[in-house]
């Protein structure tokens, strides 16, 4: 089993145990349950990959950004959509490349663990529209596709309003199917905020 996929695994469990912590709606604070808007930054690993001769693999690091907007349902639950830039990659075949440009809007629910009484660890499912651009000397066309997202992260509130955030969300993989077979994973590492409206 790849380690992406057992980390994925490991920390959709978490969901779910925060899911099954008894939530009953009707009990939950209204001070618990608020819209919430958010931005990240960080940096995106973007993995080129083909069974085609002649290609290199690559892989590069990318400025990543992302916004968010949200409902928390309670302390243990949120859902969420976001829009995210995931980066680019070239690959190259002898003098010539393609360059691969990706990004994501995806739809999530997210589970709240709380340690403390600010500290909470997540864990992140999500669908997404994955898509991506091919620009180069061999081929260029558009891809998209449905895929699943699968993330961990921590928040730490520091005030009524505000919180920050950190998260890992691996976004799967985009393939380009053809003559010229190629495939690009995207795993983002990032540093946010979010502003919560109560």
């Amino acid at each position: 089993m790849r380690p992406s996929l057992s980390l994925g695994t490991a920390f959709l469990g978490l969901a779910a145990l925060s899911l099954a912590t008894p939530l009953q709606a009707q009990d939950t604070p209204l001070s618990d349950r608020y819209w919430y808007v958010g931005g990240d930054l960080g940096y995106a690993r973007d993995k080129f990959s083909t069974d085609r001769a002649g290609w290199s693999g690559t892989s590069a690091n990318n400025a990543a950004l992302g916004l968010r907007g949200g409902y928390q349902f309670s302390r243990y639950l949120s859902v969420e959509g976001t829009l995210s830039s995931l980066g680019s990659v070239e690959a190259r075949s002898g003098d010539s490349k393609d360059k691969f440009t990706v990004g994501a809007l995806s739809a999530n629910v997210v589970g709240h663990l709380p340690v403390t009484e600010r500290f909470s660890l997540l864990g992140i499912v999500g669908v997404g529209w994955e898509y991506g651009r091919r620009r180069g000397d061999v081929e260029s066309s558009n891809k998209s596709a449905g895929l699943i997202n699968l993330g961990v992260g921590a928040a730490y509130d520091i005030s009524p309003n505000w919180r920050v955030r950190a998260q890992y969300i691996n976004y799967g993989k985009l393939s380009w199917k053809g003559g010229n077979d190629a495939s690009v994973s995207s795993q983002v590492f990032t540093i946010g905020a979010d502003y919560r409206f109560r």
